[in-house]
């Protein structure tokens, strides 16, 4: 797949584009299936919420699971990537956030490359957001909300509000967010969007547009695969000791593209369990 010029115009304007249904309902059944075992393996990577009974994150799948690896290379992701960033990409990040029925939480408003930036020294906003819809997404069960053409204003947070952070295992959006005025302007000049569709459709956005989401109130599950793809170029330089690379990817090895279906296997991947 690639982009034509409307959408890659789109995308420059807007800070995202949407395609609809890129995987079929039998892959995103896959990874649905392979995503309730995975929420299972404990560990740092596997993020729960407030009550500690729900999983909120799980970061990493794909050095667990060879379909969630194959996600990562799939041409129908890697050929408009690369039209977006750079022709040689890598993982930045994976991470599955996920939203049970009847009160998965929020995520604060908030931009990703200045967490980025501030935290692992991410050097420029060289990256795209892919985000892959594992359950319909609709208006009810707290879809991702954007302020288009905010990513054209650049970096608006200028560091953590807070010394104690949301959370040990991961830096929580809420550590990063917009102040109620500031978004207030923002959504006053600019409005407010969410991409809504069904399963297997796909979200591509920029690191800096301003986003949020809200409590699931509705008996519908919302899980969201993000995936963060990198410009080789542009490595996070870290100063001390870095982040653990469940969070960071490694490997910065450019990615070359996985044709075909995404493959459902029952193993986990040998030695990638944390």
């Amino acid at each position: 797949m690639h982009f034509t010029d409307p959408q890659l115009a789109e995308y420059r304007h807007q800070g995202f584009v949407t395609v609809d249904s890129l995987f079929t309902a039998t892959e995103v059944a896959a990874l649905e299936r392979t995503l309730t075992r995975d929420w299972d393996i404990p560990g740092p990577h596997r993020v729960m919420e407030d009550d500690d009974q729900a999983v909120r994150a799980v970061y990493a799948s794909h050095t667990r699971w060879p379909i969630f690896a194959d996600l990562v290379r799939s041409r129908r992701l890697l050929d408009p990537v690369t039209q977006l960033v750079s022709p040689e990409v890598y993982l930045h990040q994976f991470k599955i956030n996920t939203k049970a029925a009847f009160g998965g939480q929020q995520w604060s408003w908030h931009q990703d490359f200045i967490v980025w930036h501030h935290v692992d020294h991410l050097p420029e906003p060289h990256a795209v957001n892919v985000a892959v819809f594992l359950d319909e997404v609709t208006e009810f069960n707290g879809p991702v909300v954007f302020v288009p053409g905010s990513h054209r204003l650049g970096s608006l947070a200028r560091g953590p509000k807070a010394e104690d952070p949301r959370s040990s295992q991961h830096v929580d959006p809420e550590d990063y967010a917009i102040a109620p005025e500031q978004l207030a302007e923002l959504v006053r000049h600019n409005g407010m969007v969410s991409p809504k569709g069904p399963a297997g459709t796909v979200v591509f956005f920029h690191p800096e547009i301003v986003h949020g989401s809200g409590t699931n109130i509705s008996p519908f599950s919302r899980n969201l695969l993000i995936l963060t793809y990198n410009d080789v170029t542009n490595v996070p330089r870290p100063e001390g000791e870095r982040r653990p690379g469940y969070l960071i990817g490694r490997d910065t090895t450019p990615l070359r593209p996985f044709d075909g279906p995404l493959r459902e296997m029952s193993r986990v991947l040998t030695g990638n369990r944390s």
